[in-house]
């Protein structure tokens, strides 16, 4: 039961710090600060902004909707979603990991690479699904603490 809880209070944060990324960019774009980084630090060029801002709100509107469900204890668990957030969840996680220490070492005169408080939040949303992956995984391990609604 405490693991549970661990792992929602984990999954919080990093929505929490996501969230903050969020705001901070949108603080930039809107009224720029001296104590933050530029907006340019904060944007990885792919994306036109507004598009990049939906995205980002629609993120963080489905990890409340998980953090909600995981506290009241009323998400599915199934086996092939565990392996799904943990299989994704790594290849994501493995790769802006090597975007990100490539940006700061070999690879810091390509642009996209040298940005790297991008490459740091795609890491938070990386954890984000692993640790989604491992509570479904503790919730088909241990049904009777989580009640009936495994599936198999």
């Amino acid at each position: 039961m405490r693991r549970d809880w661990l792992l929602l209070a984990a999954m919080s944060a990093l929505c929490a710090l996501f969230g903050l990324r969020v705001l901070a960019q949108l603080m930039q774009a809107i009224f720029p600060v001296e104590f933050i980084p530029p907006f340019e630090a904060w944007h990885g060029g792919v994306l036109p902004y507004s598009v990049l801002l939906a995205g980002q709100l629609a993120l963080i509107g489905w990890m409340s909707y998980v953090l909600n469900k995981v506290r009241n204890r009323t998400m599915r668990a199934g086996r092939w979603k565990y392996r799904v957030c943990l299989t994704l969840g790594g290849v994501y996680f493995a790769f802006m990991a090597f975007r990100w220490f490539a940006g700061m070492t070999f690879l810091a005169d390509v642009e996209w690479f040298s940005k790297t408080i991008p490459a740091f939040f795609h890491l938070v949303i990386a954890g984000f699904i692993l640790l989604l992956g491992v509570y479904i995984r503790v919730r088909i391990r241990n049904p009777k603490i989580f009640g009936s609604s495994v599936r198999y």
